[in-house]
């Protein structure tokens, strides 16, 4: 039997320490093999960043909201069809050029996903073909100043949804076949929408009972 993995003493494991140190982000120095071991051990959400394990913040009603909705949405749009795999923010996806491992509020594999195991047992998706962040005050920095240059190295990945949970403000960035470069399009009303894969996603649905 394979004993424990040893957690170094110097990181927060509890969500009562993760919670002292206050909503903003936390960043410790770590190898993978550190967090592959915190995995197990964390009662709050981490991810990986070249040689840091990042100490997620603890989310907000309105955050929670606009996630249950969003994989809602994602249900209707492709239950029934075993191509598209859906998965909330416990899968991980792993980015081989940091090496990162980010935990997107939501994700969709199109096709067999291709997996990273860190340790037996412990693995994440290196091929999303859509994903999607609910952006607050703690985290919005991160996910447009280090997570989307990372997000855009994925070859599979097509579709990025930045989602504001304050308001209603989606930017769309969708990968362009003819050069592989990517469009962006902000959507900031309710009655507006726009489409993924022919399918048609509306902000009111995504804002339901939050604004």
């Amino acid at each position: 039997m394979t004993p424990p993995a040893i957690v170094p003493a110097r990181y927060p494991v509890s969500l009562a320490e993760r919670t002292a140190l206050g909503p903003e982000v936390q960043r410790f120095p770590g190898t993978l093999t550190d967090f592959a071991a915190l995995l197990d051990q964390c009662e709050y959400p981490i991810e990986f960043q070249i040689d840091q394990i990042i100490a997620m913040s603890i989310a907000s009603d309105p955050h929670e909201q606009i996630v249950a909705n969003v994989l809602g949405l994602l249900y209707n749009i492709y239950t029934g069809n075993p191509e598209y795999k859906r998965y909330g923010s416990n899968r991980h996806v792993f980015v081989e050029q940091g090496p990162v491992a980010y935990s997107p509020d939501a994700s969709v594999v199109r096709g067999t996903p291709d997996v990273f195991e860190y340790a037996s047992g412990k693995t994440a998706n290196r091929n999303p073909w859509l994903i999607v962040e609910i952006l607050s005050p703690s985290t919005r920095w991160r996910d447009w100043g280090e997570k989307l240059e990372f997000y855009k190295q994925i070859p599979a990945l097509q579709h990025v949804l930045y989602i504001e949970q304050d308001k209603p403000s989606v930017n769309h960035f969708q990968r362009l076949p003819a050069d592989n470069r990517w469009s962006s399009m902000e959507y900031n009303a309710l009655e507006q929408g726009f489409e993924i894969d022919g399918q048609q996603v509306g902000l009111r649905a995504i804002y339901e009972n939050v604004l």
